[in-house]
């Protein structure tokens, strides 16, 4: 299993491999297996409302579901998601974009047309029941305005000249942050409209990022590397984790403790707003991938064994 989510009615939702999808209404005690019409590896998850959400994964794949999660429909896929691309490249308009990936669109946009469809999303912004963005390898970018009905290339609304990798993204205070490759850190002030670059950490790659109750910016990533910024990503503080691993997902607390867990099976626990980060004692030997804290305060992670239920630890 590679996410987990938990929807407004408190109902947890995982996703994985073989796009398996389960879902559990007793604070993770029980699972059930979901109707998900791929078999390909699904890598981000998130809801709307108590019924509405999204799933992403790999060849371009893009799920909705309007049931809780119980049931899923697909919205895009690889193949739509390269001619969306060819599309926005030839547009008339598009040399006029003030977007610094605009002279290499077309060039890019006939890559991915040439490699085929086999493209992953990684990540993505749930804004409302009509407005998703999708993002994810070599800045692939998808967003809808109603409700997943048509989709629009969003890449060149990420102004970057490159093709980076968009790993994660999420909401701080109406503000949209992107974690990225190479160290990158985008932010949009503008609803999604637009991501500007931020200043970078450092040229690691980083895999997450989360927006502490204080406000305070983190970001983690390959090799234990993490980072934290109180000034909205001008400047960066380094954060000492214990590790060498990769830093692989994190979630902030409904305390206000944050918690980020690693490919060897560790999790870090920070109570002090992401200055620093202690270990919690090994769980297994196996990556995990994300973890979500369940409506009964149980923190429940999922990685290569599949769901591990790690409350009966006195983490807290």
């Amino acid at each position: 299993m590679v996410a987990i989510t938990r929807t407004p009615a408190n109902r947890l939702v995982a996703a994985g491999e073989h796009g398996v999808v389960i879902y559990s209404d007793d604070d993770g005690l029980n699972w059930k297996q979901a109707r998900v019409p791929v078999n390909l590896t699904l890598t981000c998850i998130r809801f709307a409302t108590d019924k509405i959400g999204w799933a992403v994964g790999h060849a371009g794949v893009i799920l909705k579901t309007e049931d809780a999660g119980e049931s899923w429909v697909m919205q895009l896929n690889g193949n739509q998601v390269n001619k969306m691309m060819m599309g926005a490249a030839q547009a008339p308009n598009v040399q006029n974009s003030p977007s610094p990936a605009a002279p290499l669109a077309l060039v890019r946009a006939q890559h991915f047309a040439d490699g085929g469809p086999d493209i992953p999303f990684l990540t993505m912004i749930v804004f409302s029941p009509q407005k998703m963005l999708a993002l994810g390898a070599y800045r692939i970018a998808a967003m809808t305005n109603d409700g997943g009905k048509t989709w629009q290339d969003w890449s060149l609304n990420i102004y970057y000249r490159l093709s980076r990798n968009i790993y994660d993204a999420t909401e701080i205070d109406g503000d949209y942050y992107l974690a990225a490759e190479m160290g990158l850190v985008f932010c949009s002030t503008d609803g999604g409209n637009s991501f500007l670059q931020l200043s970078s950490p450092s040229g690691t790659s980083l895999f997450g990022i989360l927006g502490a109750k204080d406000g305070t910016l983190i970001v983690f990533g390959v090799a234990g590397s993490a980072y934290s910024s109180k000034d909205q990503g001008k400047t960066w503080t380094p954060i000492n984790i214990s590790t060498q691993d990769d830093l692989t997902g994190g979630r902030v607390l409904s305390s206000g403790s944050i918690v980020v867990t690693s490919e060897s099976g560790q999790i870090f626990e920070s109570k002090d707003n992401g200055a620093s980060f202690t270990a919690l004692p090994n769980i297994q030997s196996q990556p995990f991938f994300d973890v979500q804290e369940a409506s009964n305060g149980a923190l429940i992670a999922v990685g290569a064994a599949g769901i591990t239920d790690i409350s009966k630890l006195k983490w807290a």
